[in-house]
């Protein structure tokens, strides 16, 4: 049984409940570091970027976004809460100058909106969500830092390493952190994003498997206080592609580049800092109801008995199942005491469709010729369960770890009438989670928060991930009621054998949802 990943997620998960269930003299020591922390000593601004785009005829992105920054950066402070060239995380400084933290960024990279005839035939190179270790010395003019990201939604089993030297300057009203990074992309990472696969392959464009990759970086990185309240920042980057990179038939280019700005507003924006939340600011019960607006992708394989390989079936696509519905979703959070509180929440869809097969298909140990109409039906139901231990509850700020369930079951139906062909698949996936969750008060009435759940496993006969995030804006009226907006991902990925059958599920919903909660 390959348990590396089950043994990893295991781990983890006595590390959270461990911090949960007690405090040693250093833990404590660090936490009260944190829960004194005043966000107001950070601005809130919004940032546009753009990047070029590597791919041959993709277009370039164009990105506005809300951001948190320092007037100062990272380079000349020892703030726990790291925000920098797009990673958010934490880190501790030792008066010895070395800099460990863990950082969390969204990778970006993929083909995007255009529809340029180069593109077509390729399959989607998906977002992902990296975490990374940092070890950086800070104890030369000349800044190191080392990090290794690894993907966590399960597009690819690939690790991305940056090894930077940066040389930070700070004058009187701004700064300046000119820097050099030396790249290398793992053979999973680098040919998930720039490989051609056989099916994607074609007259004009050929298979190609890239290989490990090796990338070096010029960047800058500046910024100038124009009042005591606004910040105006940026940065550029010049980034030179590895030869492995370069030759794809999907790639056009031998360097990209990328630039942002940024203008950030600090006046007290958060409520202000309190030692600690008091019992009555906070609902001990909260219900919240929300229809959720879901686009819908899903895809199943199942091998027959004898070993023929299934048809990878895209049920929207194949079978004609609605990829946009709207769906009803529950939550409730019971909070035990200021720090603890236990979650629950809720949705589940079902669909129908009906179409004539254009190609003839495997599923199970039936084969359906082209040209039979057949009914089809998928059911999905989603229920998540867990404990939550907030480092952090002030009437600025709540920052927690998680550890969970989330039981979700599938359930496909196939049939023909006019062959009497039936056939039906059930998946049933009890998968642990661990996962963060937060909030920042905006103000007396409004607030940010957010949530990120996932899991990777390897065992005995399932091998998947299951990732989950959500985002919302929320308003309170009076005591008790708040209405909010929000965005939703859910996506599950699976693989299983049962009695030497193999089979495949992949789910994504994904869309807004408008919510109303109610407290008490």
């Amino acid at each position: 049984m390959r348990m590396t990943n089950l043994m990893r997620g295991t781990s983890i998960l006595v590390m959270l409940g461990t911090l949960a269930i007690g405090e040693s003299a250093i833990a404590a020591g660090l936490l009260d570091y944190i829960r004194n922390y005043d966000l107001n000593d950070y601005a809130l601004g919004v940032s546009f970027s753009v990047e070029q785009n590597s791919y041959t005829g993709g277009e370039n992105s164009v990105t506005a976004y809300p951001y948190l920054t320092s007037f100062r950066d990272s380079a000349f402070t020892d703030d726990w809460l790291l925000i920098r060239e797009g990673d958010v995380g934490i880190r501790w400084v030792s008066k010895s100058n070395w800099e460990l933290g863990l950082v969390g960024r969204m990778q970006t990279l993929g083909l995007g909106t255009s529809d340029a005839p180069e593109l077509r035939g390729l399959d989607e190179r998906k977002w992902g969500l990296e975490l990374a270790p940092i070890v950086g010395w800070r104890g030369w003019p000349v800044h190191i830092n080392l990090k290794t990201y690894t993907e966590i939604l399960g597009n690819h089993n690939g690790l991305i390493s940056q090894l930077a030297f940066s040389l930070p300057r700070e004058r009187e009203r701004g700064y300046l952190v000119p820097s050099v990074e030396f790249i290398h992309q793992s053979k999973d990472y680098a040919n998930y994003y720039y490989g051609v696969s056989q099916s994607e392959s074609g007259p004009f464009r050929p298979a190609y498997q890239v290989g490990d990759a090796f990338n070096t970086a010029l960047k800058v990185r500046w910024g100038y206080e124009v009042t005591k309240k606004w910040l105006l920042s940026g940065s550029v980057g010049l980034e030179f592609l590895d030869s492995a990179i370069s030759s794809s038939p999907i790639v056009s280019k031998n360097e990209i580049w990328s630039a942002n700005i940024s203008v950030a507003y600090n006046n007290d924006i958060f409520e202000p800092r309190v030692s600690e939340r008091a019992g009555g600011k906070q609902p001990s019960f909260e219900l919240r109801f929300g229809a959720f607006s879901d686009s819908i992708n899903s895809k199943i394989v199942r091998d027959s008995s004898a070993g023929i390989i299934g048809t990878d079936i895209d049920l929207e696509n194949l079978f004609g199942l609605p990829d946009e519905e709207t769906l009803l979703q529950f939550d409730a959070i019971y909070r035990i005491a200021t720090y603890h509180r236990l979650e629950l929440g809720y949705f589940e869809t079902a669909r129908t469709g009906l179409t004539t097969l254009h190609v003839p298909i495997n599923f199970g140990d039936e084969q359906i010729a082209a040209g039979t109409t057949i009914n089809s039906s998928f059911e999905a139901k989603i229920l998540r369960i867990g404990y939550a231990y907030s480092l952090i509850n002030d009437a600025q700020k709540e920052l927690g770890i998680m550890g969970g369930l989330h039981y979700s079951r599938f359930d496909t139906q196939i049939s023909a009438e006019a062959t009497g062909q039936l056939v039906t698949s059930k998946a049933t996936t009890p998968l642990p989670v661990i996962g963060l969750h937060g909030s920042l008060a905006l103000g007396k009435k409004a607030s940010l928060g957010a949530r990120i759940q996932f899991f990777r496993m390897d065992y005995d006969r399932y091998e998947g991930s299951l990732s989950y995030i959500t985002l919302d804006l929320q308003r309170r009226f009076g005591d008790y009621y708040r209405i909010g907006v929000a965005y939703n991902y859910y996506a599950m990925n699976l693989d299983f054998r049962d009695n030497d059958v193999r089979g495949s599920l992949e789910v994504r919903h994904q869309g807004p949802v408008l919510f109303v909660s109610v407290g008490f």
